[in-house]
Parts: structure tokens; sequence; C-alpha cells
């Protein structure tokens, strides 16, 4: 059974697919320049891109902008802007979804207190824990613990509330995610 993220949920949240880059949270995140949907180059190597099978062309693109974070993000971006086609958006998100849903599903999968298969539970708590992932990364055991904890328990109403005081700077995203998370019975 394949799993049952809804992706067009998460392309909503990171705002869709978009081919000109931004910097998120500039003055108060780690993330870096990210364009596609959600795709946080700030994060990433070169390697990183070529084990994604990313394109030559399409990585000497986003190269200058690889592993720059925060308010350095924010000045490279307004000084050398970035721009990249439907198509090559649409090889960023295909390559990312694949690699990193198969990572939180292995990290999911192998955490002792997991009484189900993260392809096993309701579609809607596969989308929050994707969706937090994708903003967190894979390791959300450090990244999220609290959080964590209550998804590998299963432990749905306690999610919805770490959820709706998370304490980040997107707290419409997370209340979004609690409203969807609050439909699992």
């Amino acid at each position: 059974m394949p799993e049952q993220i809804d992706y067009a949920f998460l392309s909503a949240l990171e705002g869709g697919s978009l081919t000109t880059g931004y910097v998120p949270a500039a003055n108060v995140s780690k993330s870096g320049v990210t364009i596609a949907t959600g795709f946080d180059l700030g994060q990433r190597s070169e390697s990183d891109l070529k084990n994604l099978g990313i394109s030559t062309g399409l990585i000497t693109k986003l190269k200058p902008y690889l592993g720059t974070k925060g308010a350095d993000a924010k000045k490279l971006i307004e000084k050398t802007p970035l721009t990249i086609t439907a198509a090559e958006a649409e090889s960023i998100d295909k390559a990312t979804k694949a690699s990193h849903i198969a990572s939180v599903k292995l990290k999911y999968d192998s955490a002792t207190a997991a009484k189900k298969n993260f392809i096993d539970l309701p579609a809607e708590a596969q989308t929050v824990i994707a969706s937090v992932s994708f903003q967190y990364g894979v390791n959300l055991d450090a990244a999220a613990p609290k959080f964590w904890k209550a998804a590998t328990e299963q432990d749905w109403t306690e999610a919805v509330k770490l959820l709706k005081n998370f304490g980040d700077v997107y707290p419409t995203r997370r209340g979004k995610e609690a409203a969807l998370l609050e439909k699992v019975k």
C-alpha cells in the first residue's frame, strides 16, 4: 500500500511550487533560499542534489545558494535573484518528495514506540508528520522531540495539543496541521 500523504495540502502550506527563490522568515529562521515546493537550498549540498538525481545544469544554477542560511541567504537572494522554470521546479519536487518520505518512513518505522508502520497510519497523520518533517527535517526525534514522541505513540490528541502550542514562528501552519490531525478518530 502506498503512502496516503495529501501533497496538495503540503503544497498549499509551502505556498505552492515556486519558480522564484525566497527566504522564509529570514530574520528568525535557519532557512536558506527556498525554491519549488519548500526546497530549502540552505540545508543542501552539491552532493545532496547529485544523490537526488537533479540535472547537472540545474545543480549549476542552484550551487551559489547551497548552505547559505538566514540573513546571509536573504542578502544573497536580494543581490542575485534565483529563477527556475516550472519544469525545473517539478523535477525538484519529484526528486525530493520520494527521497524525503522514504527517510521519514524508515525513521518512523524504526522508532521503538511505533505501534504501526508509517504506511498504516491514517492519511491525516501521514500528512502532518510529513509536513512537520519537511520543515524541521527527518530527525524529528531531535528537532521536535515531544511531537515525535506523540506521533510515534500515535497519541493524536497529544500531537494536536503540541501543534497548537508548538512555539515556533509558523503558528498558522501548525494550526492547519492540528486541524487536519483532529480528523483522526
